[in-house]
């Protein structure tokens, strides 16, 4: 567990009593949500903090459902579109890799299906090589530099732009060039199109439309 100096304690305290959110004082400061809500208990703050804090989570939530029912109707969109069959197979790969992620990623050992992956963004998203965030975890046994080549080819990604991550728990990987994970740099959005074109397949499949 991580210990904060008293002067960075006493900082946050006294960002909080100025008015500062949870989560700027997270942002700010670097400490985790659970610290700063641990040390800004019994804090008071002043009638017109409390007003403003208030307006900006009613503001953050209504941003929220404005982005939901736009990406609900971009997946729309995407689906009566030339590209309906290259976003159908990226949901589907994606969903069914498990759909329990709090953010965009994509992780498998398979070569070609982390292309395929990556060419549907490029032309169904218009997510370009830089903008990709790649990772790479590799296995005792493995060499570093044919996997750091291997997944650079692969993904065209310059090595230096991917992230390798050595498994030292003396397991063995099965594959030759260990995992790829693939993500998107600032893919909010894009995270929720995904998730609402999953949603929105199957139930086309299960109720079409006249």
């Amino acid at each position: 567990m991580r210990v904060h100096s008293s002067e960075k304690i006493e900082q946050l305290k006294r960002l909080r009593r100025a008015g500062h959110s949870i989560e700027d004082l997270v942002r700010m400061l670097s400490i985790p949500k659970t610290t700063v809500w641990h040390h800004i208990q019994g804090i008071k703050l002043r009638k017109e903090y409390i007003l403003r804090l208030k307006a900006n989570q009613g503001g953050s939530k209504l941003k929220k459902e404005r982005d939901l029912a736009k990406a609900k109707e971009n997946a729309r969109t995407l689906l009566n579109s030339k590209h309906r069959r290259l976003v159908e197979l990226l949901a589907m790969l994606y969903w069914a890799e498990g759909d329990n992620k709090n953010a965009f990623s994509f992780t498998n050992t398979n070569s070609e299906m982390i292309s395929m992956f990556i060419i549907i963004l490029e032309k169904c998203f218009n997510i370009s090589r830089d903008q990709l965030l790649v990772t790479v975890r590799y296995f005792t046994g493995m060499s570093r530099d044919s996997c750091l080549k291997h997944w650079s080819v692969v993904t065209k990604v310059p090595k230096k732009q991917i992230n390798m991550y050595y498994n030292d728990g003396g397991k063995r990987g099965r594959t030759e060039f260990g995992i790829c994970r693939i993500g998107v740099r600032k893919s909010g959005y894009l995270f929720k199109v995904i998730r609402s074109l999953i949603a929105e397949i199957p139930e086309e499949i299960n109720c079409p439309r006249s």
